[in-house]
């Protein structure tokens, strides 16, 4: 049946015609030839636009679901439309007036207090169902909402109502005030609420973006902090630098049992910004470290810096640790353990154009993580040659030595990627893994993995995507939210249309 459905939806993204509503398809299938399961993902796409009105739907296929609960909510085979929307835009620039009626998303600053999104990478929905307000005039700009997520069970049954005020009226500076309140359906458990201000300064070459914002729950206040006015509270930093060549940015995060969610918890409705650097690189993001809402702080710096017309620097150092005794998480739980370091990383490349046909760079990583008591050096080595105008090939070679402490264990990770593009239709890639384990003292044992990925681009409008082999188990993350993607062999393929 599977197979019969893949083919039908393989047919169809590549052969719709031409229509005056915008249309795309994304379909992900992948048959694992060890385990032998198929699994078919599709999301199909539709919105219609014509003056004033919008409309649109989102039919999603999943057969079997995503085993985590917070991602299938109970729906092991799917197939209907989860996503559908009214929206009327009347005015101008000065003066307008947005209403959606359906299924929504929503981002109040950079999402301390609320960030209601969709990311299929990592198999983030969580759209609200309700009623979503947003009207400009002059220099002020205010979105006022209420709607439902789904829990576990696929139901909505908590609502959230929220509110977003913005004033952009001065050239240096724009202020901002955001306010949501979580209703559960349980009369009896009480309400959480986040409210939050924020600062976004700006003048010579500083852009500064800063937020403060504060969490209430009349049971945590009573029974826990003992009238304590506010049950946590969260702050976020980031300043951003430019002189001449260089560029300097960093950040600053405090959440200290600062998160925010359905009765259930399968849903999160904010997630502030992780303060943490993200990599092209395969094996420097195969030490993942997930955002925890209520209990972090630390910083993160970045610098980037061109030596000169054909060399480039970045550096990048980071720290996150975890909150004291006396703050709200460790009073909530009643704990009093001690302040510890929970990830540090250290980041260094260079990039250097040797002429205008070939490019090498070099990149050195660091990462030390305390969940799992392990402590990774990362040597990369890339070279790009350009030639003919549109042809390029890649060459990545990446080691990872990794020691764990609790064992004294050390392992390493070995991964040469070669890529051949010819922009913009085509691209190859071979990726060759090794690792070894070392459980039992020189008792080496070395496992293999291999895949071809091919990429083709039909027409406009369809991109398609193969991958035939194999790949190692590990975790995706982005923006601090991750998914555990288990060990591969076999084929996937993957589509996207888009009219």
């Amino acid at each position: 049946m599977i197979k019969k459905i893949t083919l039908l939806l393989l047919l169809c993204s590549i052969y719709m015609p031409a229509q005056e509503i915008g249309i795309s398809n994304q379909l992900e299938y992948s048959y694992n030839t060890g385990k032998k399961i198929e699994i078919l993902e599709n999301w199909f796409n539709a919105d219609f636009r014509k003056d004033y009105f919008s409309a649109g739907i989102r039919l999603d296929i999943f057969q079997p679901n995503d085993p985590d609960p917070s991602i299938s909510r109970g729906k092991e085979k799917f197939a209907g439309i989860d996503f559908k929307y009214l929206r009327l835009d009347i005015g101008n620039i000065d003066e307008s007036l947005e209403i959606t009626v359906g299924n929504y998303y929503a981002l109040f600053g950079r999402g301390m207090i609320l960030r209601s999104y969709e990311d299929r990478t990592i198999r983030v929905d969580n759209n609200l169902l309700g009623l979503k307000l947003k009207g400009t005039y002059n220099n002020f700009v205010l979105t006022a909402l209420s709607g439902s997520s789904e829990n576990s069970s696929a139901e909505r049954k908590d609502i959230l109502h929220a509110f977003d005020l913005k004033y952009r009226g001065f050239n240096f500076l724009n202020l901002g005030a955001s306010y949501a309140i979580n209703i559960p359906e349980d009369q009896n458990s009480k309400r959480t609420s986040l409210a939050s201000v924020r600062l976004e300064p700006s003048f010579w070459n500083f852009d500064i973006y800063t937020e403060y914002g504060v969490k209430l729950n009349e049971t945590i206040r009573n029974e826990v902090l003992g009238g304590d006015q506010i049950a946590g509270r969260g702050f976020y930093g980031n300043l951003n630098f430019y002189y001449d060549n260089l560029a300097l940015t960093g950040e600053y995060k405090y959440y200290d049992n600062f998160g925010f969610g359905n009765s259930d918890r399968t849903t999160n409705y904010n997630q502030p910004p992780a303060a943490r650097k993200e990599y092209t690189y395969l094996l420097l993001n195969r030490h993942p470290f997930p955002l925890n809402q209520a209990n972090e702080k630390g910083f993160m710096f970045d610098m980037n810096y061109n030596l000169s017309d054909e060399t480039y620097l970045n550096a990048s150092y980071g720290q996150t640790k975890s909150q004291a005794p006396g703050s709200y998480f460790q009073r909530v739980l009643k704990t009093n353990s001690p302040e510890r370091l929970l990830q540090e990383e250290a980041f260094f490349l260079a990039n250097h154009a040797w002429n205008e046909n070939f490019i090498s760079v070099a990149a050195l990583g660091y990462s030390s993580e305390a969940q799992s008591n392990t402590k990774s050096i990362t040597p990369v080595i890339e070279n790009k040659f350009y030639f003919g105008g549109i042809n390029t090939i890649r060459v990545i070679l990446e080691h990872q030595q990794t020691s764990v402490s609790a064992t004294n264990e050390k392992y390493y990770d070995d991964v040469l990627t070669l890529e051949y593009l010819r922009s913009p239709l085509f691209s190859v890639a071979a990726i060759i893994e090794m690792k070894t384990t070392e459980s039992v003292e020189d008792h080496v044992i070395r496992k293999f993995w291999s895949m071809i990925q091919f990429g083709y681009r039909i027409g406009e409008h369809t991109d398609i995507a193969v991958l035939l082999g194999s790949r190692q188990a590990g975790v995706i993350c982005i923006g601090g939210v991750c998914r555990y993607e288990p060990e591969f062999s076999g084929v996937e393929l993957k589509l996207f249309t888009r009219i």
